[in-house]
């Protein structure tokens, strides 16, 4: 199959020696779609651990609406550029017009995608995750692959069950015209447990590459090559990720100047413009080509000649941070789950200094993901379909604060940071880290995947079997939605943290190992003695602002006098 060639004049620019060049350029907007992708970051179904590995926001709609709008005006000009990347090198090359001089052609080619089957995009995609992370192939999800087949396999019998009953149907409507018979609603698709990976460096991107050999599977099971969508996987989608640029920054103006383009030919003069060049012989299908590229704004892009997917994360995250932050949710989804750890750790520095926060970004990202984790899928992502009940992105990186760094330990009713104190009084001598100095202790403790995060899990995990209702989210203590539940909330469950912390500085626990830890558990909550039904009761809360200090102080309050003499009344006032 032949390559489609695109030619532009260019101008390259090197920022620092040695640095990776950028090609300045312009190019038809409805062009730059043929061969620049757009990977984005979105969830397939309703499954929280179903998503794609892209690190581009979802498409607003809005947003292109409204550039198109923008767009259709020709008078109005956007200044900014385009930003992209490459994605296959081979398929991008600069050639100056002399020796050392900027100046020079930009040549980009690209398959003819419309003559590539579904299954074949899927299989290009795999190959080239293969050759970024040679360990994939050996790290199949084979569950989750069975439970995707077997879903499809469902599919097929519902499928066969719903034309047996439209077709029963038919035959009773011909007996019986007045009546409509309606069928079984065939909505049943259950998303599984998606049984995550979890392998400690390339989670998602291990993940990402199950979900797509799973897909050629289900190809396989139906006997066909192509399909425009197998198991929320679009063949546009999977696209995106092949074409020789990524698109950095700039989807939506992109999209928009697209459609006011195709937005013209569609109109009155658009029409009649097309139908003169049918007229005089041109073919349609290149007449409507070249017209739609006569109408489509030229836009500037500044191309990056690189093609690490490190560097293209990089780029975004700090173009989007610098300009219109990303919300922290989204920011640690990307940061944390685009790349694997070599290709992470190649600009993890570089992301440090400025000032992006990877650490956290990648302890929040594991235990909301994780299986085991308490708060796996109950975590906001700032992906579309988020639900507004989840816990937010922020409270859980305020929680692993506590546990990770040691500090912010400080109950709503004391002064006193009760994490910090067992850091700087207890931590020397505990036995969940190895000898050292306490500096080195520290930095043990307080990695990513260090001792506190077993610690966090197992705390959290406790405290939602010993207090919470799994099954019932909506109860008093539900577990899982913080729009009813006393316990899922920002506010109890940092109660219940630095209380602990508490508890550990003033007895002293040095925590010699994970059992001594689980002994302590028990202890701070007497034994059994605490009422497992603390939560479980109508708190009479509906309109307290739950964030305001005097609130938080009564709960503390709360708290802290029963959980130490739980032998009394609890507390029964919950309002200030």
């Amino acid at each position: 199959m032949g390559k489609i060639i695109r030619t532009y004049p260019a101008y390259r620019s090197e920022q620092t020696p040695g640095g990776k060049p950028l090609i300045f350029f312009d190019a038809p907007a409805v062009e730059i779609e043929q061969w620049a992708g757009v990977p984005q970051r979105r969830r397939v179904s309703d499954d929280q651990d179903e998503q794609t590995a892209g690190f581009q926001r979802e498409e607003d709609t809005r947003r292109v609406r409204q550039l198109t709008q923008f767009y259709g005006d020709h008078q109005n000009v956007v200044q900014n550029p385009l930003l992209g990347a490459l994605q296959n090198q081979a398929d991008v090359i600069f050639t100056p017009n002399g020796e050392g001089s900027p100046f020079g052609e930009l040549t980009v080619a690209y398959d003819d995608y419309s003559e590539l089957s579904f299954k074949a995009l899927l299989l290009g995609l795999i190959d080239r995750l293969d050759s970024r992370v040679e360990s994939l192939k050996n790290n199949l999800n084979d569950k989750r692959i069975a439970e995707l087949l077997d879903r499809e396999s469902q599919q097929s019998v519902d499928s066969a069950q719903t034309e047996a009953a439209d077709a029963e149907d038919d035959e009773e409507q011909d007996t019986d015209e007045g009546e409509l018979a309606l069928g079984d609603d065939d909505s049943a698709e259950e998303p599984g447990d998606n049984a995550s990976i979890l392998l400690a460096e390339e989670t998602q991107l291990a993940e990402f590459y199950t979900e797509l050999v799973a897909r050629v599977r289900i190809l396989d099971l139906r006997g066909v090559e192509d399909a425009r969508e197998v198991q929320g996987f679009t063949r546009d989608a999977v696209l995106e990720y092949l074409k020789p640029v990524a698109l950095v920054d700039g989807q939506h103006r992109l999209r928009g100047a697209a459609t006011a383009a195709r937005k013209t030919l569609a109109g009155k003069l658009g029409q009649e413009a097309l139908m003169d060049a049918t007229t005089q012989g041109v073919d349609p299908d290149q007449a409507e080509a070249d017209l739609l590229t006569r109408y489509s704004r030229r836009l500037p892009l500044s191309l990056l000649m690189d093609e690490r997917p490190s560097e293209h994360v990089f780029q975004f995250v700090v173009v989007n941070q610098k300009a219109t932050p990303l919300g922290p949710a989204l920011l640690g989804t990307i940061v944390a789950t685009s790349l694997s750890k070599t290709e992470l750790h190649e600009v993890a520095q570089r992301l440090r200094n400025a000032g992006i926060k990877l650490d956290d970004s990648q302890a929040v990202t594991y235990l909301a993901r994780a299986e085991g984790s308490p708060f796996q899928g109950l975590v906001q992502t700032g992906t579309f379909g988020d639900r507004p009940d989840m816990l937010q992105w922020t409270v859980l990186r305020g929680l692993v604060q506590i546990f990770r760094e040691l500090r912010g330990g400080r109950p709503y009713n004391r002064k006193n940071d009760y994490a910090r104190a067992w850091r700087n009084d207890c931590l020397p001598e505990s036995g969940l880290v190895s000898e050292g100095t306490d500096r080195e202790r520290y930095a043990e403790w307080s990695r990513p995947d260090g001792p506190w995060r077993e610690v966090f899990i197992r705390f959290f995990a406790y405290i939602r079997d010993y207090f919470g209702k799994v099954d019932d989210p909506s109860a008093f203590n539900g577990w899982g939605s913080t729009k009813e539940s006393n316990l899922f909330n920002k506010i109890s469950l940092t109660i219940l943290a630095t209380d602990y912390f508490e508890y550990l500085h003033t007895k002293h626990e040095v925590l010699t190992d994970l059992d001594d830890f689980e002994r302590t558990l028990v202890e701070w909550l007497q034994s059994g003695k605490v009422d497992e039904d603390y939560f479980n009761r109508d708190w009479k809360i509906l309109t307290v602002k739950k964030d305001q200090a005097a609130t938080k102080r009564l709960w503390a309050d709360n708290w802290a006098e029963y959980r130490k003499v739980p032998t009394g009344k609890m507390p029964t006032n919950f309002k200030p």
